[in-house]
């Protein structure tokens, strides 16, 4: 074989890897994206689940940092809560005093 003919099949090889190495990585995003279809080798449709799975999830993730809907305290409630936080720190406060004397 002269060089010429082994620098082609050299050629030939480096493009068929380059190819594998495409498909592979297209297969390895697929999977982290958690697209199990990417197994059976169906690459246009994970491609377009995959990018339709991201816009749902930027969907559900602005929903979570919203949060729940937060409840409301009445005001009475909030001097209830008060009331019995002064009456916790008052008795405390009267067994200080009562040890140290």
């Amino acid at each position: 074989m002269s060089i010429e003919g082994a620098a082609k099949e050299l050629t030939k090889e480096i493009e068929r890897l380059t190819k594998e190495i495409e498909r592979l990585t297209k297969l390895r995003d697929s999977l982290f994206a958690g697209s199990v279809a990417a197994a059976s080798g169906n690459m246009q449709t994970v491609a377009g689940k995959s990018a339709a799975k991201k816009v749902a999830a930027k969907k559900t993730a602005t929903k979570k940092a919203a949060g729940p809907k937060r409840r409301k305290l009445s005001s009475a409630g909030r001097k209830a809560i008060s009331d019995a936080a002064k009456r916790m720190w008052a008795e405390k406060k009267k067994k200080k005093a009562a040890v140290t004397k």
